[in-house]
């Protein structure tokens, strides 16, 4: 009786806010996939749409513009950073200077390892100068990198020019995330198995805090 109750009740249709925020979200997540992975000249607005599943013009309807469309998928993974980061605040304010600058490597290859696209796009944009990079720096990465400085500072003697090398070792953590198939060619290993991720994190933390002196 409560199984048939249950297959006649009738299914709850979203109102028109909830699917005007389940396409912009899918609109984001695709349009991420799609920049990173091909970058943002070969991309168009049909192409997200299309790979989105939407009707033609609802990109325009959402976001304006296709520029408009990558600021918003930028913003949506790096603010996902931002997130899980804040998310451990509490724990890091425990932590010793060198216990958090540890924590912080192990988290962001933790991060890197379930959301590559976060590298794959700053390799896209990281190798050319355009309004895009110029955009990435000003709004995100210039601040990310200085309380990057300042936790590696509390930590180590190491100056500044030594950080901008240790800056893109760090960065460089998240390459493998970002290369899963030759991984898989070259070491037969898959780089989202909780075990490499771990010992990846590991990995980085012993290269980037062996060498330089507390």
């Amino acid at each position: 009786m409560a199984a048939g109750a249950e297959a006649g009740k009738p299914v709850r249709k979203r109102r028109p806010q909830e699917r005007a925020e389940a396409t912009r979200r899918k609109l984001v997540e695709v349009a991420l996939k799609e920049f990173s992975e091909r970058g943002f000249d070969a991309v168009t607005v049909r192409d997200i749409e299309v790979a989105a599943g939407v009707q033609r013009n609802l990109l325009s309807y959402h976001f304006g513009n296709k520029e408009e469309m990558w600021k918003a998928a930028a913003a949506h993974v790096i603010t996902k950073l931002q997130d899980f980061q804040e998310q451990r605040q509490d724990l890091m304010r425990e932590l010793s200077p060198h216990e958090r600058l540890t924590y912080t490597i192990r988290s962001y290859v933790r991060f890197s390892a379930g959301n590559p696209e976060l590298n794959r796009l700053m390799i896209q944009e990281g190798k050319r100068d355009s309004w895009r990079i110029h955009w990435l720096v000003e709004e995100f990465m210039r601040p990310a990198m200085e309380g990057l400085r300042e936790v590696v500072e509390a930590d180590t003697r190491i100056d500044d020019r030594q950080f901008v090398h240790w800056y893109y070792v760090f960065v460089s953590g998240a390459m493998m995330f970002s290369m899963a198939p030759e991984a898989a060619l070259l070491f037969d290993v898959d780089v989202t198995d909780d075990e490499v991720v771990d010992r990846h994190a590991q990995t980085m933390a012993t290269l980037l805090l062996k060498e330089f002196p507390r």
